[in-house]
């Protein structure tokens, strides 16, 4: 008799300690529905250049239905102009998620530019460093693997405008003429959702 009465007592505090930690379990919200995200991610270039690198960005969605974000990317450039090229794209996407449970598309359009730097072969050689200005949109997709966390991967299109440079021996130059060079990018990333439900 003893055992049962004690049986019952452990058992109805093991549940009603449970039950709270559960409820707060449910009661968290998805990731898809929180304000703010942060990403890390791997991008590959190709188009006028190719590129490969790293990235992050920052997201605030302070609607359902739209949602803003700022990144910045270093890249090691593959280009026929010589020297030694790395690039650091940012800008800013302006998106709308459309949501189907855990999974999420993520049209989105925004600006951005390019530092990019060109190290001479040869000490001493003239530099051939500029600023590239530009315009790109693309398609995202992201799956919710937790309800903090989401892996995605985003297609996008960019056309740039900026000056043809060289950088080839001792020679260094950054043509005056303006020209435009594209590319299109695949990023491949994990995201961490925080903070409360809009």
């Amino acid at each position: 008799m003893t055992r049962t009465v004690w049986t019952g007592l452990t058992l109805l505090c093991l549940s009603l300690c449970a039950t709270p930690a559960l409820a707060q379990e449910r009661d968290e919200p998805h990731a898809f529905e929180r304000e703010f995200a942060i990403a890390v991610y791997a991008t590959g270039h190709t188009g006028s250049y190719h590129a490969g690198g790293v990235g992050g960005r920052l997201r605030w969605e302070p609607f359902d239905f739209l949602g803003v974000e700022a990144y910045l990317e270093a890249t090691i450039v593959d280009w026929p102009g010589g020297g030694f090229r790395h690039d650091y794209p940012n800008g800013f996407n302006v998106y709308v998620p459309i949501r189907f449970d855990d999974l999420r598309l993520r049209p989105y359009l925004g600006f951005c530019d390019i530092l990019s730097f060109v190290e001479p072969e040869q000490e001493g050689a003239p530099r051939a460093d500029d600023v590239l200005f530009g315009v790109h949109g693309g398609l995202g997709a992201e799956l919710a693997v937790h309800r903090m966390w989401s892996v995605f991967a985003d297609a996008q299109a960019n056309v740039y405008m900026g000056h043809d440079r060289t950088a080839e021996g001792w020679t260094g130059g950054v043509e005056e003429e303006l020209t435009f060079f594209w590319n299109v990018q695949l990023n491949l990333g994990v995201q961490l959702h925080f903070g409360g439900p809009r």
